[in-house]
């Protein structure tokens, strides 16, 4: 495999994309639009985009999916219009940077372009040309058009770099941040406890007169418990203050150590509680712990903004026309990067949907 950076410019070429950045893909101003040229998909300002670039993207794309064993979308698909749309904001993305960056007279070397090279090189196959060649293959590049990509790729990092590099987070940023999110650097209170779960409260009250009896809490938890999550482990279980059912958090947490609750009803059925550790209490993560931690968060929220406060201006100040079968959907673009990632195959899930669906049981593990 290459690495991440060089394998999103790799895949990026292949035209596929789950990007981060939400930006429309959007047209010329208000002006009449200038004339396309045959040989062009768009224009960016006046620069066009020539229509070989989108095919060779696409020949890439198709190259990728047979090295995945996957059928490549047939021409007027919902799934073929979906790659190419991406393809071609993809490249009108790309087109604007150039342009930004040419403005600003920021250029890349070819020492540059060959020092990334050697340093995926090193860092993925260990120094093995040969290894390194056969992945260009499979990606459907020549070394020749891999260069093109870092040289891209490089230029645009120049251009995000000049873009945030007044970007400041001062002490009392971090410090005020501190205070004004203190529930995230706070650890409740918490103690273990044990506690056998019940549907019914005759059977309840049942355990509950055994263990007054002097019956071993963790033998019977074992044996009668349904909650499955720590039943296993005799009933024991850690508990924060304020994370489980209003009247089991109340009970966990006024109980003495090795006192045993009444059933206690919650709308998971009845459970019997017995604290089995003092209360440690809550504690706040003293600045010094977290200020890196919060400095470097603020600095990537900043540098972002201005990423994509840049890319905002760019679509005016080069906007695009298209060519006919070329207009752009709506079209995940990435500020951070300006190159694409691969989407979810095989209708995989992409980490939209809620994966935390919750059993009765686990709740009450809580």
């Amino acid at each position: 495999m290459l690495t991440k950076r060089f394998s999103l410019a790799v895949r990026a070429l292949a035209a596929a994309a789950v990007l981060t950045l939400t930006l429309a893909a959007c047209g010329g101003g208000d002006d009449e639009p200038a004339e396309v040229p045959a040989d062009a998909i768009a224009l960016v300002g006046d620069t066009p985009v020539p229509k070989a670039d989108f095919d060779e993207l696409m020949a890439r794309a198709q190259q990728s999916y047979e090295s995945q064993e996957r059928d490549f979308p047939a021409v007027g698909t919902p799934e073929y219009q979906d790659l190419q749309s991406r393809a071609v904001a993809f490249l009108v993305q790309r087109y604007r940077f150039q342009a930004e960056a040419e403005a600003l007279d920021i250029q890349v070397t070819e020492e540059e372009v060959q020092e990334r090279l050697d340093q995926i090189r090193d860092e993925s196959f260990e120094g093995d040309q040969e290894r390194f060649d056969e992945a260009l293959e499979a990606e459907g590049l020549t070394i020749e058009q891999a260069q093109e990509e870092i040289r891209a790729q490089l230029l645009q990092e120049k251009l995000f770099e000049r873009v945030t590099e007044d970007v400041e987070v001062t002490d009392e940023d971090v410090a005020a941040y501190y205070e004004e999110n203190q529930e995230q650097f706070t650890q409740p209170a918490s103690r273990d406890v044990r506690h056998i779960l019940v549907k019914n409260k005759a059977r309840a009250d049942e355990i509950h007169a055994e263990l007054e009896n002097g019956g071993n809490f963790a033998e019977l938890a074992r044996r009668y418990s349904q909650d499955t999550g720590s039943k296993k482990a005799g009933g024991k279980m850690p508990v924060q203050q304020g994370s489980t059912v209003p009247p089991f958090d109340e009970a966990a947490f006024e109980l003495d150590v090795n006192e045993i609750s009444e059933p206690v009803q919650t709308t998971f059925g009845w459970h019997i509680i017995m604290p089995i550790s003092e209360i440690e209490p809550e504690q706040v993560t003293p600045l010094e712990d977290v200020e890196e931690r919060i400095r470097q968060q603020l600095e990537s929220e900043r540098s972002n903004a201005a990423v994509e406060t840049l890319t905002q201006e760019l679509e005016k100040k080069y906007p695009a026309t298209y060519a006919a079968g070329f207009e752009p959907a709506e079209t995940d673009v990435d500020t951070t990067t300006g190159e694409t990632e691969p989407p979810a195959e095989n209708g995989e899930d992409t980490g939209t949907g809620d994966d935390t669906a919750t059993t009765e049981e686990t709740t009450t593990d809580q």
